[in-house]
């Protein structure tokens, strides 16, 4: 018997998983986020000693399977506040390549996406009065640091 590719594999665990939803009556809300996690885990395994590329869609499926099912089991209201994942996504790819081809350009460009989706979970965060309240009490302390700082010269 020969080697089994990553395709045909992928193919038969979605296969295998919807005739668990169809004999079992499975709540499909659940279902197809888990499918996205198993197939980007399975683009995880199928970079291993193979091209490293397969990363990043690997790790794009697998953030967006983790976000849909954590909305679909506590409301996609949180899509409010989550919605930088998807930016997040194709950096955590990228950082994952990152670690096996050791490519500068690449880390370069995950932690462009990186920060600009954290910036981008600060601003949808800055709804809540707790998280305003803590970041206009880091800009008076960095306020106070840079007067005492100009004083000192």
């Amino acid at each position: 018997m020969g080697k089994v590719s990553v395709g045909s594999v992928l193919v038969a665990i979605f296969l295998i998983i919807t005739g668990f939803v169809l004999i079992f009556n499975l709540n499909a809300n659940y279902v197809w986020s888990t499918i996205l996690i198993v197939l980007g885990v399975g683009f995880e395994f199928g970079a291993l000693g193979r091209s490293a590329g397969r990363f990043i869609p690997g790790g794009i499926l697998t953030t967006i399977g983790i976000l849909m099912l954590f909305c679909t089991v506590k409301g996609f209201s949180h899509m409010a506040y989550l919605w930088p994942v998807f930016v997040m996504a194709p950096a955590i790819g990228m950082i994952q390549t990152y670690f096996v081809n050791r490519n500068k350009g690449v880390f370069v460009a995950s932690i462009i996406l990186f920060g600009i989706s954290v910036a981008l979970f600060g601003i949808s965060l800055y709804q809540w009065t707790l998280v305003r309240a803590v970041f206009g009490i880091f800009v008076i302390i960095f306020g106070i640091l840079i007067l005492a700082a100009s004083k000192r010269k």
